[in-house]
């Protein structure tokens, strides 16, 4: 079950952090914005900051892609190390945020989601999965039918995952 879990994370982490960097070179100021009006770190420093954060996921999502698709066990468990540690900075980044300062766009992807608790979340069962996958490697010898399980499961749970806060955002809109 954990080799499953693995390999779903395998899937599922490069491609949301890969999707955020798509998301941010369509909107790339929209991460500066938002790290300004988070206010946690001085405004000169939420430019180089924002791209620090889009230059990790970017190396740390096609790290992840490339071993996952070379069946490199090693990075796999590097990038996974790696992308646990981002997210799970994330997730305390976030909880903070939407504790501190209600309604400030989150910058996640360039989407004018806003900073919520969902945002943390999504940030801390990406970290979990992560770790999981950086823990345990890649599944070793898996038929064609568990890699094709893993694949569709690591799409679904990435597009689950990726869309989480804004529906729940928008779901509250509508019933409130």
């Amino acid at each position: 079950m954990t080799g499953l879990l693995a390999g779903i994370a395998a899937v599922t982490v490069p491609l949301v952090l890969l999707a955020s960097l798509a998301g941010q070179v369509r909107r790339p100021a929209a991460l500066a914005a938002a790290v300004r009006a988070h206010r946690v770190l001085p405004a000169a420093l939420a430019g180089p900051a924002a791209a620090a954060v889009i230059a990790a996921e970017a190396l740390i999502g096609a790290a992840g892609a490339a071993a996952a698709l070379l069946r490199l066990d090693g990075p796999a468990r590097a990038a996974g190390g790696a992308a646990a540690a981002l997210l799970a900075l994330y997730a305390a980044y976030a909880a903070h945020v939407a504790r501190v300062r209600r309604g400030v766009p989150c910058g996640c992807g360039g989407a004018g989601t806003p900073m919520t608790g969902w945002v943390a979340g999504r940030a801390a069962a990406l970290s979990a999965l992560a770790l999981t996958g950086a823990l345990y490697g890649l599944p070793a010898g898996s038929t064609l039918y568990e890699s094709s399980v893993e694949v569709a499961a690591g799409l679904v749970f990435a597009v689950l995952l990726w869309t989480l806060p804004h529906a729940m955002t928008e779901e509250r809109r509508t019933a409130g």
